[in-house]
């Protein structure tokens, strides 16, 4: 089995067609350019360091009876245009050039219960994923271009481990910048806890628990972004989860539905506002980046989360299902080959 220099715990928060979207930020600065659009002789014309690749990965993982499936996929992409639509602005110089979503993703909160095939979750390996952003990485900073900033919206840690490593690879191998904006951006935290106080009140933690995957913080970014949540939304109970070590016996308990904390609450006013946090946010990091700082002493998930013992026999559940899953195809490989 591969090894894994990995000392965290496993997911905590956790198509490609087309939805409605909330309204983008006025349309200004330099251009933005569909790579699958364009001739090669278009982007042989690309100003190397005067642009910026967007490698944008949106998997697919149950969200609950009420948010769809590609919820982190929408946020990533409602995420990723707001960033390019505030980066146009301040470099009108600049080329934003956009890769077409890569619809993969490790694990899924449904791990926690220990369902690890849920019907609604749809997963690459660690290993797989890694390679992928190293692959479309390379190939793009392989032709020259430095900038490449890779945006996603999964909390799963070997998700964001993978594209923390395919990131720092790329840019020592081949001299480019690219950045796993999203990770650092969740290395000071997942959905605000300032937004959540302003709209549900102080002490809302003591009544509905932490939120995250498909609850009120995420079930209101789906509100905001498109018109795909379920209006069972409104009518779901409360399932709470005191706090972070908690996560980790869901799979103890019975009538988990998908999601935690209460998505009834959700409004798509709270998401317009927790969506305008992680813009915010990316842009400044992006903003660092592109000034050539050096992103290394900024905390990154999920290096910044504490210890949690409980997470490590779900760590190992995995790792093991992977290394079965690698051996396997190994042996029918094998096997196809020795019967040429």
């Amino acid at each position: 089995m591969e090894r894994h220099h990995v000392a965290f715990s496993l997911p905590l928060l956790a198509l490609v067609a087309c939805a409605p979207v909330a309204d983008q930020p006025a349309d200004t600065g330099g251009p933005v350019l569909r790579l699958e659009e364009l001739t090669y002789p278009e982007i042989d014309e690309i100003d190397r360091e005067r642009s910026i690749f967007f490698l944008t990965f949106g998997n697919l993982e149950e969200h609950g009876p009420h948010v769809p499936v590609g919820s982190d996929y929408y946020q990533a992409i409602g995420v990723r245009d707001r960033l390019i639509a505030r980066l146009r602005a301040e470099h009108p110089d600049y080329d934003m050039v956009v890769v077409p979503v890569i619809p993969l993703g490790e694990g899924g909160a449904n791990d926690l219960a220990r369902q690890f095939d849920h019907v609604g979750t749809f997963a690459t390996r660690y290993s797989t994923l890694r390679a992928v952003a190293i692959d479309m990485g390379a190939s793009i900073a392989s032709k020259g271009f430095q900038n490449i900033f890779l945006i996603h919206s999964h909390g799963s840690p070997l998700h964001n481990v993978a594209f923390n490593e395919a990131a720092a690879f790329v840019s020592e191998r081949y001299g480019a910048r690219m950045v796993n904006i999203t990770s650092l951006m969740f290395g000071e935290g997942f959905y605000s806890d300032a937004v959540l106080d302003q709209h549900l009140g102080e002490g809302w933690q003591s009544e509905i628990g932490i939120t995250g995957h498909a609850g009120t913080a995420e079930t209101s970014a789906n509100l905001f972004l498109h018109d795909l949540v379920k209006p069972i939304y409104r009518e779901l109970d409360p399932f709470v989860v005191e706090d972070l070590p908690a996560i980790f016996l869901i799979h103890e308990r019975t009538g988990w539905q998908g999601y935690w904390s209460d998505p009834s609450r959700a409004s798509a006013e709270i998401g317009e506002d927790l969506i305008n946090d992680f813009v915010d946010r990316s842009f400044r990091i992006a903003e660092m980046a592109l000034a050539g700082e050096d992103l290394s002493g900024l905390p990154v998930y999920p290096d910044n989360l504490p210890p949690i013992p409980a997470a490590d026999a779900l760590l190992a559940d995995v790792l093991h299902l992977y290394a079965e899953r690698e051996a396997e195809v190994e042996a029918w490989l094998r096997q196809r080959q020795e019967s040429r």
